[in-house]
């Protein structure tokens, strides 16, 4: 929903006068198209959008320092103003850290198109791990040009800030190139998304945590789950009904809630040092008990910083998981359903004509 919402926010803000519902379901539509199709349709539809993508960005970056050289000389160009200045505030930086964590939650989400990755044991870690790498190091890079082309967070809209930015220091054209590449960005990111969600799904209902029959279907011909992707773009018109601050506020509970996410995480690190100082060996205290302990209590602090409605919907869905989870275990008396990795060849389109004409080079089952 924030992806389609972010999209749809920089064409309003580029062409006022076209209703906004029409973009989020002009979104929806074609994203969920090319995912029924396949993930190799989608995937080739990725890739040039992304080449599209880094150029503008780089673009960006390089006019951004040009922008600060022609209104404030050279000297401004390395500056720690955008890192702290008079305006900064622990309740600043730490709102500011709630919203920009949002930034950062998609690169583990590669993990969830394991259906359809060979080698996945190989290939899925080292995605991981480039992924934060160079998606942190982007937005470094970017955010700091950024902050020195217009300091501040004053904007005729923030919802399309970066829209306003990109006119300041590159004038109308460059603003009307930036514009495409943030719908491409937007487009392409919907793509993965709604893949990535409903993929899970699959697992999920292959492996009965969710209802086989529902969640665990394969188009006949396109070998996608269908039903899923469907599910998913039905869930991203809720869209309609809510404004990117908001939308990004639920996930953001998401993220940071104890029982769901990265407080549980960091716990699970120090369980692991007691574990191994019973076994009679000794990690090292300071990755394996302070870091993930600072890690803990930062994601409490921030989860007790949210927005209040984020914070009601997380807990009515948190209760909801509870009692799914009481259903599936017969009241917690026996171990609820666990997904399962082990790869076998993927179905051969041409010994089955229904297979459709794509599939991966290995299919998780």
């Amino acid at each position: 929903m924030v992806i389609w919402l972010i999209g749809g926010a920089y064409l309003q803000a580029q062409y006022p006068s076209v209703p906004f519902w029409v973009w989020i379901i002009a979104f929806i539509t074609v994203t969920t198209a090319l995912n029924i199709r396949g993930i190799k349709t989608a995937e080739r539809v990725n890739d040039l959008l992304m080449v599209f993508q880094v150029l503008v960005v780089a673009i960006f970056a390089l006019l951004c320092p040009r922008h600060v050289l022609q209104h404030q000389g050279a000297a401004a160009i390395v500056s720690t103003t955008p890192f702290a200045n008079h305006a900064t505030s622990l309740a600043g930086v730490s709102a500011g850290a709630a919203i920009a964590a949002y930034s950062f939650l998609g690169f583990d989400a590669v993990t969830t198109l394991t259906e359809e990755t060979v080698e996945p044991q190989r290939t899925i870690p080292r995605a991981i791990l480039l992924t934060a790498l160079l998606g942190g190091g982007i937005f470094v890079v970017v955010a700091y040009a950024t902050q020195l082309a217009h300091p501040g967070y004053a904007f005729t809209d923030s919802s399309s800030a970066a829209f306003e930015i990109a006119k300041a220091v590159g004038g109308d054209l460059f603003s009307s190139v930036f514009l495409a590449g943030l719908i491409v960005a937007q487009f392409a990111s919907g793509i993965a998304a709604q893949a990535s969600t409903a993929w899970l799904l699959y697992a999920m209902g292959r492996d009965s945590v969710l209802p086989k029959k529902v969640f665990g279907s394969i188009h006949p011909r396109y070998r996608t789950p269908a039903f899923n992707i469907l599910l998913a773009g039905a869930v991203g018109l809720i869209a309609l009904r809510l404004n990117v601050a908001t939308s990004t506020s639920f996930i953001n509970f998401g993220a940071f809630t104890a029982f769901t996410a990265f407080t549980f995480v960091n716990l699970s690190v120090i369980a692991t040092y007691v574990r191994e100082r019973r076994a009679g060996r000794r990690p090292a205290v300071w990755s394996y008990v302070l870091l993930p302990a600072v890690g803990a209590v930062v994601d409490v602090w921030l989860l007790c910083h949210l927005d209040d409605r984020a914070r009601t919907l997380g807990l009515v869905w948190l209760a909801l998981g509870v009692c799914y989870l009481a259903y599936l275990t017969r009241g917690f008396r026996k171990a609820p359903p666990e997904m399962t990795f082990d790869e076998e060849p993927a179905a051969d389109p041409a010994a089955d004509p229904a297979a459709g004409t794509e599939s991966p080079g290995t299919l998780t089952r």
